[in-house]
C-alpha cells in the first residue's frame, strides 16, 4: 500500500513537469475540425486552443479549412470579458504580411450599442436608480453584495446585452460597400459570442477566403491582429474614444469612468477599460 501512495505522490510531483506550456502567439497552422460549427462552443474544437496571449488574456486558435479561415478564443477574466463587452474585438488579416492595420481586412464583433454617456443596451436605467439611492443606503447595499452576487449580477448583464447585438463592423472589403452588415449576412461571414458554462467569453469567426482574396493554395503568410478595443464614445463600442467617453463636471471624471466601467465588468478599473490591447501575428494555410 505504501508503494502505491508512493507512486501516485510522485505522478503528481512528475505530471506539472510534462504539462506543455503553451505559446504567446500560435506558432503553427491548424486544419479546422470537419464538423466545424459556429455556435460560441469549444465542444468540436475539444477545449483546447494553440496558444494563450498574456498581454490580450485570451485563449485563441486560427484555423483553417479548404473554404474558410476560423477564429476561435476565450477568455476566463471577468474583467476582461467586460472590456470586450464594452468595444468589441477586432481581427485584422493584412494579405500582404506586413503587421499594420492600414489596407487590412477588418471585422469587430461584438458591438453594443449605447446610450449617450458610455452606457451599454438596457443597463442605463438601472445605473441611474443606483446613483440616485447612493446617499440614501444604495451604496451600502451594493458593497453589501459577496463578490459571487456582483460576478453573477454581471454575467447576467452582459448576457443581455449579447442578445441584442445584430451587427458586424467590417472594412477593407473591395466587394462589400457597407461598413455594417447583419450577422445573418449573405457574404458567408459567421460570428457569435457567448458565456460558457463556466462564465468564460467564446467567441467564433468564420470568414470565407474568397472575401479575403486568398485561396487555400496561397503558400505565403499573412499578418493578422487580435485586438480588445475597449470603451469608446462612440455609439457603438471599440475604437479610440477621445478622451470624451466619460466626460463629466469638474473632479468628477475618473469617478465617472470607474463607475461606467463597472456596469460593463462588475467593478474593472476604467482606465484598463479604455485601453485597447492587441498582438500581432503570422499565419499560411494548412491542407489536408
Amino acid at each position: 500500500m505504501k508503494r502505491i501512495y508512493s507512486i501516485l505522490i510522485l505522478c503528481f510531483l512528475v505530471a506539472p513537469c510534462f504539462a506543455q506550456k503553451l505559446p504567446d502567439v500560435q506558432t503553427s497552422a491548424i486544419s479546422a475540425p470537419s464538423n466545424v460549427k459556429i455556435d460560441g462552443k469549444t465542444t468540436e474544437w475539444n477545449d483546447t486552443f494553440a496558444a494563450e496571449n498574456k498581454r490580450t488574456e485570451v485563449y485563441y486558435t486560427l484555423a483553417n479549412d479548404d473554404k474558410n479561415l476560423y477564429l476561435i478564443l476565450k477568455s476566463s477574466s471577468s474583467a476582461n470579458a467586460g472590456k470586450i463587452i464594452a468595444g468589441g474585438i477586432t481581427f485584422n488579416v493584412n494579405t500582404q504580411g506586413k503587421k499594420k492595420e492600414k489596407d487590412a481586412f477588418s471585422i469587430t464583433y461584438p458591438l453594443i450599442k449605447r446610450a449617450p454617456g458610455g452606457r451599454g443596451g438596457g443597463q442605463g436605467q438601472g445605473q441611474g436608480q443606483n446613483r440616485q439611492g447612493a446617499g440614501q443606503g444604495g451604496f451600502q447595499n451594493r458593497t453589501q453584495q459577496t463578490q459571487q452576487q456582483r460576478d453573477s449580477a454581471a454575467l447576467v448583464q452582459r448576457k443581455n446585452q449579447l442578445a441584442t447585438v445584430k451587427e458586424i463592423k467590417i472594412s477593407g472589403f473591395k466587394s462589400i460597400t457597407d461598413t455594417l452588415i447583419s450577422i445573418y449576412n449573405e457574404y458567408g461571414i459567421k460570428t457569435v459570442g457567448t458565456f460558457d458554462v463556466k462564465g468564460d467569453f467564446v467567441y467564433e469567426l468564420a470568414i470565407p477566403l474568397s472575401l479575403l482574396e486568398l485561396s487555400v493554395n496561397d503558400s505565403k503568410e499573412f499578418a493578422y491582429q487580435i485586438k480588445i478595443n475597449g470603451l469608446s464614445n462612440s455609439g457603438f463600442g471599440g475604437g479610440n474614444n477621445g478622451g470624451r467617453t466619460f466626460a463629466g463636471n469638474g473632479g468628477g471624471n475618473f469617478g465617472a469612468a470607474r463607475g461606467n466601467a463597472a456596469g460593463f465588468n462588475g467593478g474593472g478599473s476604467g482606465m484598463d477599460m479604455m485601453s485597447p490591447t492587441d498582438f500581432w501575428g503570422k499565419y499560411s494555410f494548412t491542407k489536408k
